[in-house]
């Protein structure tokens, strides 16, 4: 036995040596990193220290111990590999992403030095933290996962295993259910704020806009009958609690990806079938959630309006049976062997519909501009008086209207250096209440303004023009580079629609710890794919 134990010793010994230094230090880097990674992805969404008390710097405390942990020894694993690769004289190969997202990292490090508040960027401001430690960990997670991703495929199902336990959570939550105990004391206003393990609706809203679309892509595109079911059930409990989380933003997020699935479904019958089947399951969750809600409602939830028109409104049943009786046509014709007119031609589906979808943003925001200025039609001007999302105020989108505007006047003030480089990472709080702390006060009070509650807006004052261009060239990139290979691996339609949901979630809302790491996350995984490829 010993001699058959040292010939196998041998024998490994041998296998390594063949494969070369590279390759071993690479293969114990890609178990390091999915070990890393899928930790993250149970603690993080899952963790809370004392229910609901402070439950955004608990999140951020969880993740800062895991990426710290995690960095130093990844970082350290790290070094045989580079030392091997640099012996073997392996070339270094960035893409287009892989360049922006080191500008970004070397634009950040100059917004520093730029905005001058360097005790307060270094982790961010209180509650938020997405200082200048957080905006490097989201570097190294992209780097790391990139290079060394290839279990991302477990990552991806670990992510969206916790999911959808936070969306079961959250659903029963709504109907006054709690079975993690975490409403014990709470009033019944303080419950309509609350959910799940993740908190505030907002923060639920925006972990939902990133892990949402891996599900639907997963269903639309998977040959596989067992994931197929799979991803029905989570899609089915994502969109269950989406119709009543209560945040219009995640409509908009899923509009988002929904538009870019359609994309690329369009070429395949197959495939059109069954997101026509996701248009039919979300309008019929609509309807079963709002009578589930009946049964046990919470007396102070306020529906927002689109929610509202979710539940009760006649043109969402119009769309439902609209979406089922396509749904029907088109699989009747793939069992019959017939090519639907309901399949559309790629040309079609990638330039008509995003064409069609960008020329309908606009036009609704030209409407919102023109009423504004009381240039409609009075018989249109009243009508459009009884929807709040065509009126623009200071009270427009939750006092959105009040804080755009104000952050647009911050960012015309700025000297050109601020324009250009920045105030910081996270340091919108700090530069507001140095140079705009007397309107600040005027406008909120004792309250401070943390940020621009627009993430493209607030990268603008925080990294200044440049680190915003290289931020936005992250994602613009990393959804070319899917759908330019999209093809090849089912995956990158996924991360594609994750990364347009959290661009369009984010127009209303801000980077914090339950979205932008698993957005890096998923753009790192779909780089691997892209570099195996």
């Amino acid at each position: 036995m010993r001699i058959q134990a040292d010939r196998f010793k041998n024998m490994r010994r041998g296998t390594y040596e063949a494969e070369g230094g590279v390759a071993v230090t690479g293969r114990i880097m890609e178990y390091l990193v999915a070990m890393v990674a899928v930790i993250l992805c149970i603690v993080v969404p899952l963790y809370a220290k004392d229910g609901y008390y402070q439950i955004g710097n608990a999140k951020f405390a969880a993740y800062k111990t895991v990426m710290t942990g995690g960095s130093i020894l990844l970082i350290v694993a790290v070094m045989p590999y580079l030392f091997f690769r640099c012996k073997e004289h392996r070339k270094v190969c960035l893409s287009v992403t892989d360049r922006f997202v080191l500008a970004y990292a070397l634009l950040t490090g100059i917004s520093v030095i730029s905005g001058g508040f360097y005790e307060d960027v270094v982790w961010g401001s209180f509650g938020w933290n997405m200082g200048l430690m957080s905006q490097a960990s989201f570097v190294l997670l992209y780097f790391f996962l990139s290079r060394f991703g290839r279990y991302g495929r477990v990552i991806i199902t670990v992510l969206c295993g916790v999911a959808g336990i936070v969306y079961g959570i959250g659903i029963l939550h709504r109907m006054m259910f709690d079975p993690i105990g975490f409403y014990e004391g709470l009033e019944n206003y303080q419950k309509a704020q609350f959910l799940s393990t993740l908190g505030q609706a907002t923060w639920y809203g925006s972990f939902l806009a990133v892990t949402l679309p891996v599900g639907i892509g997963v269903f639309i595109h998977c040959e596989q009958r067992v994931w197929k079911i799979l991803s029905a059930i989570y899609m089915t409990l994502g969109f269950c609690t989406l119709v009543t989380q209560n945040s219009d933003s995640a409509y908009f997020a899923l509009a988002g990806a929904l538009v870019l699935l359609f994309v690329t479904s369009a070429e395949a019958q197959p495939c059109m079938c069954r997101f026509m089947g996701v248009l039919t399951l979300f309008f019929g969750a609509g309807k079963i959630m709002y009578f589930l809600m009946q049964i046990h409602p919470n007396p102070d939830l306020e529906v927002d309006f689109i929610t509202n028109i979710m539940w009760t409104s006649k043109v969402t049943w119009i769309l439902l049976f609209a979406c089922f009786a396509t749904t029907i046509a088109l699989y009747v014709a793939e069992t019959g062997g017939r090519k639907s007119k309901g399949s559309l031609k790629k040309v079609k589906g990638a330039v008509t519909v995003p064409v069609f979808s960008i020329g309908a943003v606009a036009g609704i925001v030209l409407v919102i501009f023109l009423q504004a200025q009381g240039a409609l039609p009075e018989a249109i001007s009243k009508r459009l008086d009884t929807i709040s999302y065509f009126n623009w105020n200071d009270d427009w989108g939750n006092g959105r209207g009040r804080i755009w505007r104000f952050s647009a006047k911050v960012f015309s003030e700025e000297n050109v250096s601020h324009k250009l480089f920045g105030v910081g990472p996270d340091g919108f709080c700090s530069y507001v209440s140095a140079y705009h702390g007397e309107e600040e006060e005027l406008l909120w009070g004792e309250k401070m303004l943390t940020n621009a509650h627009n993430e493209w807006l607030n990268i603008l004052i925080n990294g200044g023009i440049l680190g915003a261009a290289a931020y936005l060239g992250i994602y613009v990139t990393a959804i070319r580079g899917c759908l330019r290979d999209v093809k090849r691996d089912i995956l990158l339609a996924c991360i594609a629609a994750a990364v347009v949901s959290y661009m369009c979630y984010n127009f209303f809302c801000y980077q914090q710890v339950l979205c932008t790491p698993f957005i890096f996350i998923l753009i790192g995984l779909g780089e691997y794919i892209l570099r195996r490829t």
